[in-house]
């Protein structure tokens, strides 16, 4: 790509740049946040801390702007805070990203080994307590069955009925209770962890990388935008002003448009007029008066070379003078 070549899809990557910044800003808004207990103190200096964020990601293309114009010693003090700020930008988006991924690894071991040794001793229990039903059941039927040895078979069964349906109830909680304990007990057992796969050293890695590519990307595009239409400005064509248009072949003296005299301020037909109407000019004036050369030239809508040539034949003729200040009235 050549220098007079702008970046293309230029907005949508600066567009890109500055939502990847905005993630840098609040990793860093949080940060600071975190570290402060006083509320508005947090917020305040969270803040402050933001607007620097955004700060060291415009230091970058504008220290590439003072190397260009030769202001080296403000560039580089630029690209000094811009990675002073990238260091304290990085540090805090990966404490953010690693916090989380060991916060969610305790929590996750935490939460799962408790709870299955919570349920392990529930299940035990509740088997414990099935056991006890069953030897409750047994017993309710031996005495029953001695009852009606004695001739009490209405009692034995009115007892039998009675104890087998409390005995059920029961029987029908504990075993609901396992079938729920066992289905937890197999869906925590299954259920891995966030990142389980992923060694501490590699995570660490990882998170760096991240945090080191959330300030390198941001910086290397808005710097290649920056640079390629600072580039691009310079090399393309500007439109001139009446004051800076150079003499066209139509305005360029030919020697049948001149005629010399001695004197010298002999100018063809147009400049003739022009410089009649600058002798009128500085006739109305005062001595002393300011004829500016460049605002003269642009009513005249001429170049400043046929401008110059006109005052010339008007400062021979003695209408105006030449000082350090410019043209004044003679």
């Amino acid at each position: 790509m050549s220098d007079n070549q702008a970046v293309p899809y230029a907005w949508p990557l600066t567009a890109l740049a500055l939502s990847l910044s905005g993630v840098t800003a609040l990793s860093v808004f949080l940060a600071i946040h975190a570290l402060i207990d006083d509320r508005l103190l947090a917020t305040l200096f969270a803040g402050a801390a933001v607007l620097l964020d955004l700060f060291k990601y415009a230091a970058w293309p504008v220290s590439l702007y003072m190397l260009t114009v030769g202001r080296h010693a403000l560039a580089v003090l630029l690209i000094a805070c811009a990675l002073v700020l990238a260091g304290v930008s990085g540090w805090a988006t990966y404490d953010r990203l690693m916090s989380s991924i060991i916060a969610s690894h305790a929590q996750h071991d935490a939460i799962q080994k408790q709870r299955i040794t919570d349920l392990e001793t529930a299940r035990k229990l509740d088997l414990e307590r099935l056991e006890r039903i069953e030897e409750e059941a047994r017993s309710a039927q031996d005495q029953g069955a001695v009852m009606r040895e004695r001739g009490m078979v209405t009692k034995a069964l009115m007892l039998e009925t009675t104890a087998q349906r409390r005995l059920d109830a029961q029987r029908w909680q504990v075993r609901e209770r396992l079938d729920a304990s066992s289905s937890e007990l197999t869906e925590l057992r299954s259920l891995p962890a966030k990142a389980a796969s992923l060694p501490r050293q590699l995570a660490a890695l990882l998170c760096l990388g991240f945090a080191a590519a959330l300030e390198i990307v941001p910086a290397l595009i808005l710097s290649a935008v920056r640079h390629s239409r600072h580039s691009f400005l310079e090399g393309k064509p500007q439109q001139r002003t009446p004051e800076t248009v150079p003499e066209t072949p139509e305005t360029l003296e030919t020697p049948a448009q001149m005629l010399e005299t001695a004197a010298g301020d002999q100018l063809p037909g147009d400049d003739a007029e022009l410089l009649n109407a600058l002798l009128h000019r500085a006739a109305s004036a005062s001595p002393g008066d300011k004829v500016p050369i460049k605002e003269w030239a642009r009513e005249a809508k001429i170049g400043n070379v046929r401008a110059a040539r006109i005052f010339g034949a008007a400062v021979t003729r003695g209408a105006i003078q030449k000082t350090e200040a410019g043209y004044v009235v003679a």
